[in-house]
């Protein structure tokens, strides 16, 4: 087992030697006794719930303290599988087969790439694609992603590319193909883990709560500055502090560390969005919504649900997204003015979706009644939605004409918009500029879109927001596909120069 480690390049969790060879784990795998393991796991190695949750698979942080607690039990087999595969347990030890990474080195087990064959639209959403041979790799600053421009049906594209794939070699696999191919998701887990906490008593507890109260608006605020790798990483070292806090916490005590977990869940989802990772995005949703039903917080509840109306529309799913919208507005004494806005204007892109141009409006209408005033912090201090300005609200309405397929009416909304949007909402700032160079694409406007898109693909570069990068990726792909401006062809051969030095 000396190049276990080695043989889990990869995976997101590897217990060590040490524990693993110890007797208590040996006896705890031989009578499949996962109350001991996990927490064995838990405490030896200092993993939170949500990193062993991670690395299983499938399984919320929870359903971790469930099971530890001994609430719930694991007998399934492919539960099993997944615990032995996420801890890296031998399969021996569980009475399993040997389990595929205890083979030949980790690049045996790497993810194999389904074949792809999208559009150029669908290119720009995929989250991650590899080239084709004959790639120009263009490296994006304090980002995992490159830029590579491919050829797709004839025309060149560019897509972003995970750097950690072509570091570990999965690029030869995909060269293979015969187009570009989708990548694993990232990794669930990054962060490093605080160890685990002493046991506190309720004074030291609600010293902690009020701190990271604190804290998760620092949080909020480093979100707009930096963007949401530096977030994520605080964000996971806080919620690890709060489980482990939760252990110890009774009462109306543990009622304020459970709110305040929902809204670092919440936190957390939509820091995954803005990575363009939606599948942990909706995972930590879940969580946050959990955590607010059991202590009661019905407003952190309707956000949840405003939360994935967002992911549902992400999908294209109208029906979906308009009812979870219209489901967050059902107790309004809950809300306080920019939710209720970002609600009803969450129902309008609905609607967008769903080709109905008068509902739309409409709602868009009701939503800027109730959205925030401009000079509001943004840090959610007088409660979630402050970004909901009238300002935004009009960059939405622009979004729902281009949803509409009305360039020529979003062009105006959103340069208007862009000249009223506070300084702090850069990424913001960079989304609508992607979207508005897509539109002036649509009414021929090139010279205007690439000077936008260029701008926008500087701030996605600079905040590392992979959501702004695929819409910038995908309104460079709409003006890739005509040539007839000088400033198109610079943006292409900026990009392509970059990749060559």
């Amino acid at each position: 087992m000396d190049d276990r480690e080695t043989r889990r390049i990869g995976y997101s969790l590897t217990i060590p030697d040490t524990l693993l060879q110890s007797d208590a784990m040996r006896g705890a795998c031989a009578i499949r006794d996962f109350q001991e393991i996990f927490r064995l796991v838990n405490r030896r190695t200092g993993s939170s719930y949500a990193v062993m949750a991670a690395a299983v698979g499938r399984m919320t942080s929870s359903r971790v303290s469930d099971v530890i607690r001994g609430v719930r039990r694991i007998r399934g087999q492919e539960v099993i599988e997944r615990v032995a595969d996420g801890f890296g347990i031998p399969g021996e030890m569980f009475g399993l087969p040997q389990r595929p990474w205890e083979g030949s080195p980790a690049k045996a087990h790497l993810p194999q790439p389904s074949p792809y064959s999208g559009s150029s639209r669908e290119a720009a959403e995929t989250a991650y694609l590899l080239p084709q041979s004959d790639e120009e790799i263009t490296a994006v600053a304090d980002s995992d992603v490159l830029l590579v421009s491919v050829w797709i049906e004839g025309r060149k594209h560019i897509v972003p590319v995970s750097r950690r794939t072509l570091i570990t070699g999965a690029i030869s696999a995909a060269l293979q193909a015969a187009d570009s191919a989708r990548l694993p998701e990232p990794a669930k887990e990054f962060s490093p883990v605080p160890p685990a906490l002493p046991k506190l008593d309720a004074t030291r507890i609600e010293a902690a709560t009020e701190h990271l109260r604190d804290m998760w608006h620092s949080l909020v605020q480093a979100d707009n500055l930096f963007g949401p790798r530096h977030a994520l990483t605080s964000v996971h070292q806080q919620l690890s502090i709060l489980e482990s806090l939760l252990e110890y916490a009774r009462g109306p005590q543990r009622s304020e560390l459970l709110r305040l977990a929902a809204q670092y869940a919440e936190s957390a989802a939509w820091l995954y969005e803005d990575s363009a990772d939606i599948p942990n995005a909706t995972r930590w949703t879940s969580q946050s919504m959990e955590w607010a039903t059991e202590s009661g917080d019905q407003a952190m509840v309707t956000w949840t649900l405003f939360r994935k109306s967002q992911q549902a529309t992400t999908k294209k799913n109208a029906a979906q997204a308009i009812s979870l919208a219209q489901a967050a507005q059902r107790n309004s004494s809950d809300l306080t003015r920019p939710m209720r806005a970002a609600a009803i204007q969450q129902e309008a892109h609905g609607y967008a979706l769903d080709a109905d141009e008068v509902s739309c409006h409409s709602r868009l209408d009701d939503a800027h009644e109730f959205a925030a005033s401009p000079d509001t912090k943004g840090d959610a201090r007088t409660g979630h939605g402050d970004f909901c300005t009238a300002s935004y609200i009009e960059i939405q309405r622009a979004n729902c004409w281009l949803t509409l397929g009305r360039p020529d009416l979003a062009v105006p909304l959103f340069e208007t918009a862009l000249d009223e949007l506070p300084d702090a909402y850069q990424r913001d700032r960079g989304l609508a500029q992607a979207r508005l160079a897509l539109a002036y694409a649509g009414v021929r406007e090139y010279d205007s879109a690439a000077a936008q898109a260029t701008s926008a693909l500087s701030i996605a570069r600079s905040s590392g927001s992979l959501r702004t990068m695929h819409e910038t990726v995908f309104a460079v792909n709409a003006l890739g596909e005509v040539h007839t401006s000088q400033s198109v062809s610079q943006l292409f051969d900026a990009i392509k120069e970059e990749g060559n030095s």
